[in-house]
């Protein structure tokens, strides 16, 4: 009887075993699925971010480009009517300046 006794107390202590073993095995598993998860899941929100951000700035760029577009075009207006100043008021310009440069020359 003392041999049965011995014999199942075995018996219960090799299937504990093999229980506890097979608990260690599904809980490294699970956490390798879990790490393989959660890597994943980073990757998709870095990517939606990245996609985000990216959307975010081409609408600004957007933006500025057209609040832009009006200055500049002032902006080349204005060039051009420097560029195209006539000739007799750029010789009368000129004129002027030499005066004031011979006048002051000759008053000192």
């Amino acid at each position: 009887m003392a041999l049965e006794a011995i014999n199942k107390v075995k018996l219960a202590e090799d299937e504990a075993s093999k229980i506890i073993e097979n608990a260690l095995n599904e809980s490294k598993t699970l956490v390798r699925d879990a790490e393989a998860k959660a890597k994943s899941q980073y990757t998709e929100i870095i990517v939606a971010a990245n996609r985000k951000s990216e959307e975010i700035k081409n609408k600004f760029l957007e933006e500025s480009k057209e609040k832009c577009e009006p200055i500049l075009a002032n902006g080349k207006k204005e060039i051009q009517s420097t560029l195209n100043v006539e000739a007799d008021r750029f010789n009368d310009a000129v004129k002027l300046v030499i005066e004031r440069i011979v006048n002051f020359n000759g008053n000192s």
